[in-house]
């Protein structure tokens, strides 16, 4: 069975007649370097399970197949789901769903096994992709996503910093994330507007912090308003602040922003003893 060699999407989007869709916030990776780095990353056991996530023309779909793996792609644009069945319809360790990447049932897919995911997130969902993979954990061998520069910044961000926030602590709660490769706007058809950066995201088999109502109540608040002091942030959310700062041990005058993921957590569990 012929896997194609890689080739260059705005060819294949001519050959089918096609154009990218600002509704779809279509943009095609034509740098195949950076798309043999991403299933590199990735690394793909022999027939294991990976799910794509927005496999467009099926660029990197293609190669995550030549490196042997079984591809569910999810993908909700009709024209690139019939492209996808034109060019790799033959391929029997494809499968091509219709379906939201923000939402996708990742546990059922993986059916109790640990499975890869891959994907070019599109950026207006970028969020909802990412609470949806830390709810995921459990089921992921491991994920290797490309976000936009920005994004990736406050992925691999460290306490103290400006890029620290709610997203770095849930992720990094949840995951072990590093860098890949960095991509720039001409790396793309059409470029976006901004750079992109492909991490990978390894799940923890013990998280930093457990994701619960308490702790991302807190967190929300504590980065909601950056210039808050703990006390304040605290006192947002009802309760016993001060009860709370004296329990966990906290300066109340210390902010938010400083504080890592393990004594967010800590800080949590006090405030909601208080409650």
């Amino acid at each position: 069975m012929t896997i194609p060699a890689w080739e260059d999407p705005r060819r294949v989007l001519r050959r089918h007649g096609l154009a990218p869709k600002r509704g779809y916030s279509q943009s095609f990776l034509v740098a195949p370097h950076a798309v043999e780095r991403i299933a590199d990353a990735l690394d793909p056991r022999p027939d294991e399970l990976t799910v794509e996530l927005g496999p467009g023309l099926g660029t990197l779909t293609g190669a995550l197949l030549r490196k042997g793996a079984r591809v569910i792609a999810i993908e909700r644009d009709p024209d690139m789901i019939a492209v996808l069945a034109a060019e790799l319809g033959h391929v029997e360790r494809l499968e091509v769903r219709e379906g939201d990447a923000a939402s996708v049932d990742l546990a059922a897919l993986a059916g109790g096994a640990r499975i890869g995911l891959a994907g070019n997130l599109p950026y207006a969902i970028t969020g909802a992709i990412l609470r949806n993979l830390v709810a995921s954990r459990a089921a992921l061998r491991r994920a290797v996503i490309m976000v936009q520069r920005e994004v990736r910044d406050r992925l691999v961000a460290t306490p103290g910093t400006r890029a620290w926030g709610a997203p770095s602590v849930f992720l990094q709660a949840a995951f072990e994330v590093s860098d890949v490769i960095r991509v720039p706007a001409g790396a793309f058809h059409p470029p976006p507007r901004v750079d992109s950066a492909v991490v990978a995201l390894d799940p923890r088999e013990v998280p930093r912090a457990e994701e619960t109502e308490g702790f991302r109540a807190l967190v929300k608040a504590v980065f909601g308003q950056r210039r808050k002091t703990l006390r304040n942030a605290l006192a947002s959310l009802g309760g016993d602040p001060d009860a709370a700062l004296a329990a966990a041990g906290y300066d109340p005058r210390r902010r938010g922003e400083t504080l890592d993921i393990e004594e967010l957590a800590a800080l949590a569990r006090a405030w909601e003893a208080t409650r």
